[in-house]
């Protein structure tokens, strides 16, 4: 009995486990697992404008290797032929002119449908123009023209290139000829470059070839703009009664074009007046009187009056000055301020006023306010997209960045990531300090430890992005002596461009790569004019405040001398049509978005001195 009792206790047991058994084993999900997502191969369309954003937003390199995986992947692409087109016109733009031809021949030799085949024969036309070939750029664009199903945008484009090349050649009377031709499809074209042509042709004229053509061409509308200059120039070498001739001239023959107020204008001597907000009291007076001087040096013997307003270092005094200009109808623009909370709010009173106003500032965004607010000063995107695309040149594709944890670090820190990824680089490792820091050595081998390659033979990083002063920036050079980063390249910003940087400071800064919109070791005979002639008027060398308010009187002073009537409503337009001003190295133009574009410098430290970086291979010091 006991023993069938044991038993039954046993197998009891027995059975309570194997019924319990399965709550021992992992039961599954009350869903199935997401399994992990397998790697979607881009489309042919997403692939192709994923290059198109890129090359949108100038971001030409990475655009021009996107454009490549894209061909490596569909050779027979619907957009294979447009991504061919995209590749032969970055080669230019990236200075590869010879690669760019031989791109565009390669385009021919396929065979492409008609519309291609005369995108890829403009091309090649512009390629031998940029070349120098003109010859041979006179003949592809001349057959072009003959091309029965050429479309009219592409027409206005050959006949403006032919413009170009007459005027290379020093040809007047053919440029003219051609901006003719190029004026009847002005709809579809670029007025921008349309206007800069008609510019550069009439400053180039002489006074014989303006005669010639407007006695040639006496109906055309384009002849108002050659009796305008006949006119300006008459006026300018004191022949009064020569200039009221060519005006009645041109009232006579054109009484309702822009011209005229242009004309009545020059007659009757008045001038234009710009309003300039600058702080000329308290701690930023020193900045504003430096931009004052350079207004004032361009201002001599011109066409446009200054009101100077003292903005203080209040932003609401800014606003309210803007206001008070905005009332003034005699008023046609206004220049500044300096300071970002000064430029935000005066931005906002013009936009509000329908006033044009170009900010003095550095102010990210600050267009954003609306179409009538432009900017022109060196911006940290400006400085840090040069230096990409520098190191880029050089073969560096890795970086990092060690910036002050400050308003002014972390803005450069943002740019520099946001330009490394559209370069095609990689931001390898970044790291950031207190202001003022005086110790980086713990920082600075966590920085080396972060830089280690990831993978055997992977490349370590070989530019290292410092945005501060000399003193900071000297300080982690010498540091780096003793790291695995002793050697690394230096990028800085404008602020090492001090020609009161110590020399112990200089000899720790041997090598550093920096940009600037100024440098007055530049030989060019138009800066070293303007250097001359502002240490005669005011004993001491100018910066680059003292340039850039020189630069953007000049920029108004030949909106003001245009042949176009001037006004508020007009303005923004002219402005943006405006590409270079003769005897002005650094101006290039306005872009879409309202922002000066300049020629920046590219500077380093040799021999504990400021001196510009030699060209890369293949690429130019100025970027």
């Amino acid at each position: 009995m006991m023993l069938n009792r044991q038993i039954f206790i046993k197998m009891r047991f027995l059975l309570c486990c194997l019924w319990l058994l399965p709550a021992c084993v992992a039961m599954p999900p009350p869903f199935p697992s997401e399994a992990p997502a397998p790697q979607v191969r881009k489309t042919e369309t997403a692939q192709f404008q994923e290059a198109e954003a890129s090359y949108r937003r100038q971001a030409y390199r990475q655009a021009y290797q996107q454009y490549a995986d894209y061909l490596e992947r569909y050779p027979q692409g619907s957009r294979a032929m447009d991504a061919r087109l995209r590749a032969g016109e970055i080669s230019g733009l990236l200075g590869d002119w010879q690669g760019s031809l031989r791109r565009y021949q390669g385009i021919l030799a396929r065979q492409p449908a008609p519309e291609v085949g005369l995108k890829a024969r403009y091309g090649i036309g512009r390629a031998y123009f940029k070349l120098g070939d003109y010859q041979q750029a006179t003949q592809v664009l001349d057959n072009l023209t003959a091309a029965s199903d050429l479309p009219r945008s592409l027409w206005f484009s050959t006949q403006a290139l032919m413009v170009e090349i007459a005027l290379k050649q020093g040809q007047v009377p053919q440029a003219f000829a051609r901006l003719r031709l190029a004026a009847q499809d002005l709809a579809t074209g670029d007025p921008e470059w349309f206007e800069d042509l008609k510019t550069r042709l009439l400053e180039q004229a002489t006074v014989s070839e303006l005669e010639q053509l407007a006695a040639l061409y006496r109906d055309n509308p384009l002849s108002a703009a050659l009796l305008l200059r006949l006119a300006r120039l008459s006026q300018d070498s004191g022949q009064s009664e020569e200039a009221r001739k060519w005006v009645a001239t041109l009232k006579e023959r054109f009484p309702n074009s822009p011209e005229v107020a242009g004309a009545e204008r020059l007659l009757t001597g008045g001038k234009v007046v710009v309003g300039c907000l600058l702080p000329l009291s308290g701690q930023l007076s020193n900045l504003g009187f430096r931009v004052q001087r350079g207004m004032e040096l361009a201002a001599k013997g011109g066409s446009v009056k200054l009101v100077f307003r003292d903005t203080g270092t209040d932003p609401e005094t800014a606003a309210a000055i803007t206001r008070e200009l905005a009332q003034d109808e005699s008023v046609l623009a206004i220049l500044g301020p300096l300071s970002s909370a000064m430029a935000q709010k005066a931005a906002e009173a013009a936009q509000a006023a329908a006033v044009p106003l170009i900010a003095l500032s550095q102010k990210d965004g600050l267009t954003q306010i609306g179409n009538w607010i432009f900017q022109a000063f060196l911006t940290p995107r400006q400085q840090v997209r040069a230096l990409v695309r520098q190191s880029l040149s050089l073969g560096i594709k890795r970086f990092a960045i060690l910036y002050p944890d400050s308003s002014y670090g972390r803005t450069f820190f943002q740019n520099f990531q946001e330009e490394v990824a559209a370069g095609g680089g990689e931001l390898a490792a970044q790291a950031f300090y207190n202001p003022g820091a005086q110790e980086f050595g713990p920082t600075l081998a966590a920085l080396a430890e972060s830089l280690k390659p990831q993978a055997e033979g992977a490349p370590a990083a070989t530019a290292l992005f410092i945005p501060d002063d000399a003193a900071a920036v000297a300080a982690i050079a010498g540091g780096l002596a003793g790291t695995p980063l002793k050697g690394i390249q230096l990028l800085g910003t404008n602020l090492l461009n001090n020609a009161k940087i110590p020399a112990a400071q200089l000899t720790a800064l041997q090598g550093v790569i920096f940009p600037d919109a100024f440098y007055a070791g530049d030989p060019n005979p138009e800066v070293q004019k303007f250097i001359a002639a502002y240490r005669q008027q005011y004993g001491e060398e100018p910066d680059y405040l003292a340039a850039q308010g020189y630069t953007m009187f000049r920029v108004m002073a030949r909106v003001a001398d245009s042949p176009q009537a001037l006004s508020r409503m007009a303005l923004p337009q002219q402005l943006l049509t405006l590409q270079s001003v003769p005897g002005l190295p650094w101006f290039q133009r306005f872009n879409a978005q309202r922002e000066e574009e300049t020629l920046l410098y590219l500077l380093t430290i040799t021999g504990g001195a400021i001196q510009m970086v030699p060209p890369a291979s293949g690429g130019e010091a100025r970027p």
